[in-house]
């Protein structure tokens, strides 16, 4: 199950990876912006080049931020069932609102703690593996 971070600081992808590395995640792919993630998820329809099951999405990023980002790839059938956890230094309610409209299923605080990460994240996957499940025997 591959796992797509966006964020615009190298750090915080170390950070992310090593956590998730260390916990048996092996398919990690990153991304420094929206545009670059648009890209690998092929945005505009067909299939897209890495098959991504989870996006951590940093808010705060130059261009387009987390949120818009997120309602993009929320605006698009081919992904609208991969779940997105907002990755933020930002938690005033607004900005969460904003985020949970615009499509995230969640959101971490930073400084990122590893245990409430993998926590999130093992969440995020079992309901995508179970989405798909359901969608393959429902056709």
């Amino acid at each position: 199950m591959a796992i797509l971070i966006v964020d615009d600081s190298p750090d915080q992808h170390l950070l992310l990876r090593s956590i998730l590395t260390k916990a048996g995640h092996e398919q990690i792919v990153a991304a420094d912006s929206a545009q670059t993630a648009f890209a690998l998820l092929n945005l505009d329809g067909g299939q897209s080049s890495v098959d991504v099951d989870l996006i951590l999405m940093d808010v705060l990023m130059p261009d387009l931020d987390g949120v818009a980002a997120c309602r993009r790839i929320k605006q698009q059938v081919h992904l609208q069932d991969i779940p997105i956890i907002m990755v933020t230094a930002r938690n005033d309610l607004d900005n969460l609102k904003d985020a949970f409209t615009a499509g995230a299923m969640d959101y971490i605080n930073k400084p990122v703690k590893s245990v409430e990460l993998l926590a999130r994240v093992a969440s995020a996957l079992t309901l995508k593996n179970e989405m798909d499940c359901r969608k393959g025997a429902g056709s």
